[in-house]
């Protein structure tokens, strides 16, 4: 491109759009990601074990109780009729769903593949209900939903404010100036002032001086 004396120089193109829409394509991925992590850890509704045999479709075996009750003795088994070693809850556990409210009693040591599984729970004392689902953890849908959140406001957050600050910048470098050089040591934007007319002078040269002619009448004339 040819430039002349006196034209701005072309306008560096701005990176900020660039960046915006990585932060926009970045948020994106990442709250996906976890929008996904919240439909596999969110909890499901757990079978009764009434019959002595529940499908899990999803790897891992927990024992809920429909009551708050001391540890049961528990025993499980897969499809093959190998003991599956369980063990208690480190801490109280519940999860609500559909307005019922299950506390974990028991789960799995180790996550075992979806399939079938004979459970049974020995209590003498309460008349809870038992029923078993696969391995949730309440922390990791809870994580999983603020992971969401967070990565939605931070990411798409950012990317709207860079687009807007490039947007800004823009208009501004696109507002015209005053490119046209000026005199030497004049400013640079001065404003030309139109030529006036001279004023025209109403005087005249001086008339030369008297000298009277001759006159017959004086005798100094004769």
């Amino acid at each position: 491109m040819t430039t002349y004396p006196g034209m701005p120089a072309a306008p560096k193109k701005s990176v900020l759009p660039t960046i915006a829409i990585a932060c926009l394509v970045i948020g994106v991925l990442v709250t996906g990601f976890f929008v996904y992590r919240i439909v596999v850890t969110v909890p499901g509704t757990p079978q009764p074990i009434e019959a002595g045999m529940v499908h899990l479709e999803k790897e891992g075996l927990t024992i809920y109780a429909s009551v708050p009750v001391l540890t049961p003795a528990c025993e499980a088994q897969d499809a093959s009729g190998n003991d599956v070693p369980l063990k208690g809850p480190t801490g109280s556990e519940t999860i609500t769903i559909n307005d019922d409210t299950w506390y974990v009693v028991a789960r799995s040591t180790q996550p075992v593949p979806a399939g079938d599984y004979s459970i049974s729970c020995t209590d003498d004392e309460t008349s809870a209900t038992y029923a078993a689902g696969p391995k949730s953890s309440v922390v990791a849908f809870v994580l999983s939903i603020l992971g969401a959140v967070f990565s939605f406001l931070i990411f798409v957050g950012l990317g709207a404010t860079l687009l807007t600050v490039g947007a800004v910048r823009k208009r501004r470098g696109n507002r015209p100036t005053n490119t046209f050089p000026g005199p030497p040591g004049a400013p640079s934007n001065y404003s030309q002032q139109p030529p006036t007319t001279p004023q025209q002078s109403n005087t005249f040269p001086a008339p030369p001086p008297y000298n009277p002619g001759p006159n017959p009448d004086r005798p100094q004339d004769r």
